[in-house]
């Protein structure tokens, strides 16, 4: 999702970015916090990431901060954290592979054109995924729940640029230096947040995948790659 902090200063919440840690703090300091919030078919109000067009159609037009970070490593915290959930909170579905069974073969041929072309034009439209579940009882079907706590598991693996609506944003930090993002915080808004370690996905332990210049590329061909050339034509 994202927040207006203060009304004047619009949060970017990107997956895999530090998001959850910066929201706790935030909801725990005493700045005035607006959520993005969107009804599901639920009927109960859940936040989601939202990027910065949307944040400003609701909130108007503002000046924008959010946390980057390497899109290798930011990639590669999306598939631990997909797989942890899965093992974690899908009572009746087991990943479709072990974690420690996961190597590079298995990512290209499951995380195909058709699969991420739908990720990246259609991530809102109520597929479930179910390709990377296995079901382990007599149960037919993921529930409606699960089906959205999926659909933001797999935003995590969209660019940042796809958050950003491919702009810059007027502030930005990395993820390895959230001290300068305090520091900003405080300078700007009068308040020193207190950002605790949250939802640690790392500790899955190793799989067969090798982080090659051919993964990285690969990562960077099917993730990243659209908005560069989206980039070079205006």
């Amino acid at each position: 999702m994202s927040y207006l902090i203060n009304d004047e200063l619009i949060w970017i919440m990107t997956p895999k970015c530090a998001s959850f840690s910066i929201e706790n703090a935030l909801k725990e300091s005493k700045l005035k916090i607006e959520p993005f919030l969107i009804r599901s078919k639920l009927s109960i109000e859940k936040h989601v990431h939202v990027s910065v067009n949307e944040s400003f159609e609701r909130f108007g037009k503002k000046e924008t901060v959010f946390i980057n970070r390497d899109w290798v490593l930011k990639w590669i915290s999306a598939l631990r954290y997909l797989w942890k959930r899965i093992e974690k909170d899908f009572k009746n579905y087991d990943p479709i592979i072990r974690w420690e069974d996961i190597d590079n073969d298995f990512i290209y041929r499951t995380f195909d054109i058709h699969f991420i072309n739908y990720l990246n034009t259609s991530i809102r439209e109520g597929d479930s995924f179910r390709k990377l579940l296995k079901n382990n009882n007599s149960s037919p079907a993921t529930s409606d729940l699960e089906d959205f706590e999926m659909l933001g598991m797999m935003s995590s693996f969209l660019s940042n640029k796809h958050w950003t609506s491919n702009q810059k944003c007027t502030y930005e930090f990395d993820i390895t230096e959230l001290d300068k993002f305090i520091d900003f915080i405080e300078k700007k808004l009068g308040e020193r947040l207190v950002i605790k370690q949250e939802n640690k996905s790392d500790d899955l332990g190793p799989n067969k995948m090798i982080i090659d210049e051919e993964f990285k590329q690969w990562i960077w061909d099917n993730f990243e790659s659209k908005y560069e050339k989206e980039n070079k034509l205006i």
